[in-house]
């Protein structure tokens, strides 16, 4: 017979906690994170009050946006850029794409010049169309 203190000895080195639930949760949660969070464009984080239109139709597509909100800023890609950086970056991204059609995403409360000059940086960058993005 194994003395008292043999017997604790055994119990103290044989005792394991089972960390496999506790992975598997872990997956699960990293799982449900990455998915969601492809749902999340950049594009439609930027808060922007779109002007309404009653004929518009919405429609998801992945061409190259330009957003500019109410304080003038102009966006492309998400990332804050100026209007003489605009015109490589939306070039670039015409090229990699084989798009021609650029989204303008403007605030109702831009004034009409500031849309006209980035419009007119876009038709210069090589976009044959700009769709215009409105509320619906």
């Amino acid at each position: 017979m194994l003395s008292r203190r043999h017997r604790r000895a055994n119990l103290a080195t044989n005792a394991t906690i089972d960390l496999t639930p506790m992975v598997d949760v872990v997956f699960l949660l990293i799982i449900f994170f990455m998915l969601t969070t492809t749902f999340i464009t950049v594009e439609s984080g930027l808060p922007v009050d779109l002007p309404e239109a009653q004929t518009s139709v919405a429609s998801p597509t992945n061409l190259p946006t330009v957003t500019i909100n109410s304080f003038g800023e102009v966006f492309f890609g998400g990332a804050e850029v100026t209007e003489a950086e605009l015109a490589g970056l939306v070039r670039q991204a015409l090229a990699e794409s084989g798009q021609r059609t650029v989204v303008l995403r403007a605030d109702q409360g831009v004034l009409h010049g500031q849309s006209v000059r980035i419009m007119d940086i876009i038709r210069q960058a090589g976009a044959e169309r700009i769709a215009i993005a409105t509320g619906g």
